[in-house]
């Protein structure tokens, strides 16, 4: 009998241990040491990754994960992000090698028209601000093609973080900090994240809960998308309700939105990885676009130490973006004749070389005609951004709005959801800025979507490995951010969280300057500004640069990282 208990301690013993061992193998969290896990998750919040690793862990796809992953942030990151935005999502399947794109961008309502603002009326805030939301059909649509789990069990796990609370994080609680009177004035903003017992803004690590919303989402998991884009519970109410508040949504916009497949911008690197980014309305050529003109100039053959010591890297690469927000200014969803020409030239090795050659190495120049802007700069806000890497290989990068800080700051009464106001990130016909005309390409249309920044990118080897899954948060700061993210992993073999924590340059040629973040060495600062350029110093802060949510694969090990100027959570595994 001794022996018998000796040898079942034992086994105890074994098990314990080895379930240890097993569960510091299955779960890295948050390090940027690289290791040999299979799969990754990263996205903005603790509470959105672990569901998202729990839906892989239970058998579901990378779809699977990313669609709840992205409910998830509408919770726990509701300012940026939610059932009332839209997205777009690049997807990867590693068996067949296919890669797709999927636009549930918002579109105009199709009363709208482009002079629908020039008497006055708001597309800032309020009802007329709101284009057609997509992020709902959009998410089904991916499950109705990529989906393993039943659509219910891929929105249950976001149900119970909105019951059971959400803490706030740093960025968060900053945001409250510069908008909290604002937030205050409007009640459905009020009624979430304002404490009733003590009449203030709940403040960091505190918990907040949005039963409302948990509500819609039990809705959403019966009914899928005809909840909100068919006979289901929730549409009468919601086009009411933006009627109600000015907006010019009914539900025939409702009824025939419809999320579009596509496929990617596909560029060779210079280590033969092949870089799939999105398409417009993102801005996925415009970092392909960047990275080619880059190239020719071999900066890979250098350390970041180097680059540091010679400095000509950083004028070469302000000079690329100036270059690239250019071409942006006449690129929008539509497929007219300069939109065409411009998309030939993006994606043209020959036209990189052709720009290439416009840089001069001595200085910069002031005028927006050099760098080919023939109308005023896009400017496009706030988003959020998901990195999923599959056991099974598969992939997906997501990139989530509502445009700007709480949208049009209008929340449905009835369903909890922060309507966007993404009908500001059309370009105005009386809007001329600095003597340039506004974009024709991205001036208002019925079910056309607004220039974005949004650039999910994936890219892969020759072995159809997943090497890097990117994205940012940011608006217009994102695509310079994404493009030197890459170049600091994979070309100059930075750790994910390194390249992510490296001092960024922005320069989106209007105004004419480059922001730089304030601990950037100041030799670099003083060698730009021989080179002719103004420079402009800023904080990482609420408006400050982009948040990096990024994935890598280097020699078979995983790395994973998240924007500390935002925060976030990734778990390896």
């Amino acid at each position: 009998m001794k022996r018998f208990i000796v040898v079942l301690i034992s086994l105890l013993i074994i098990a314990v241990l080895g379930g240890l061992v097993v569960g510091i193998f299955f779960l890295i969290t948050s390090s940027s040491e690289e290791i040999s896990g299979k799969g990754a998750v990263a996205t903005g919040t603790e509470e959105c990754t672990k569901v998202a690793v729990e839906i892989l862990q239970n058998g579901g796809s990378a779809v699977d994960s990313a669609i709840t992953a992205t409910l998830c942030q509408g919770v726990t990151v509701p300012q940026s992000s939610g059932l009332g935005g839209g997205f777009i999502a690049q997807v990867y399947i590693k068996e067949t090698g296919v890669i797709e794109t999927l636009n549930s961008r918002e579109v105009a309502p199709l009363a709208a028209t482009k002079d629908m603002y020039s008497d006055g009326g708001s597309s800032r805030e309020g009802g007329l601000a709101i284009a057609v939301p997509g992020e709902l059909k959009g998410l089904f649509e991916l499950h109705k093609k990529y989906g393993k789990l039943p659509w219910k069990e891929v929105v249950e796990p976001v149900i119970k973080v909105a019951e059971s609370g959400y803490k706030v994080a740093n960025y968060m609680s900053s945001i409250f900090e510069d908008r909290g009177d604002k937030i205050k004035n409007y009640p459905g903003l009020k009624e979430v994240f304002v404490d009733p017992l003590t009449g203030e803004l709940y403040k960091e690590g505190e918990l907040i809960k949005n039963p409302k919303l948990a509500n819609t989402l039990k809705v959403i998991a019966e009914e899928g998308a005809d909840a909100i884009y068919g006979n289901g519970s929730l549409a009468q109410n919601i086009v009411k309700e933006i009627q109600d508040e000015g907006g010019i949504i009914t539900m025939e916009d409702l009824l025939t939105f419809e999320p579009k497949w596509g496929k990617p911008v596909i560029s060779k690197l210079f280590n033969e990885d092949t870089i799939y980014s999105f398409p417009l309305p993102g801005s996925g050529s415009i970092v392909a676009f960047i990275l080619n003109v880059l190239q020719g100039f071999n900066f890979q053959d250098n350390t970041l130490e180097y680059h540091n010591e010679n400095k000509l890297f950083y004028h070469r690469l302000v000079e690329a973006l100036k270059f690239a927000f250019g071409k942006r200014t006449k690129l929008g969803d539509e497929m007219s004749a300069e939109v065409l020409s411009t998309l030939d030239e993006l994606q043209s090795i020959e036209h990189a070389e052709y720009i290439r050659s416009l840089i001069d190495d001595e200085k910069t120049f002031n005028d927006y005609e050099h760098y080919g802007a023939n109308y005023s700069v896009i400017e496009d806000h706030g988003t959020s951004h998901i990195s999923i890497l599959a056991p099974n290989g598969d992939a997906v990068a997501i990139t989530t709005t509502i445009n700007s800080i709480f949208g049009s700051y209008v929340v449905s009464e009835s369903t909890g959801m922060i309507y966007n106001n993404e009908m500001n990130d059309f370009s105005i016909p009386t809007a001329v800025s600095d003597g340039l005309l506004p974009a024709p390409g991205n001036y208002i249309a019925p079910k056309k979507s607004p220039m974005s920044s949004m650039s999910p990118t994936i890219i892969v080897n020759d072995n159809k490995e997943v090497t890097m899954v990117v994205g940012g948060a940011g608006g217009i700061l994102i695509m310079p951010s994404v493009t030197q993210f890459i170049i600091y992993n994979l070309y100059l073999q930075q750790s994910a969280q390194q390249a992510i924590e490296l001092e960024r340059l922005h320069h989106q040629l209007q105004p004419m300057r480059i922001q730089y973040e304030e601990a950037l060495d100041s030799e670099i600062v003083k060698f730009l500004e021989s080179k002719g350029h103004v420079m402009y110093p800023q904080s990482p802060t609420i408006t400050g640069f982009a948040a990096i949510v990024a994935i890598t694969r280097r020699n078979g090990k995983l790395d994973a990282a998240v924007d500390p100027r935002r925060g976030g959570h990734f778990e390896i595994f």
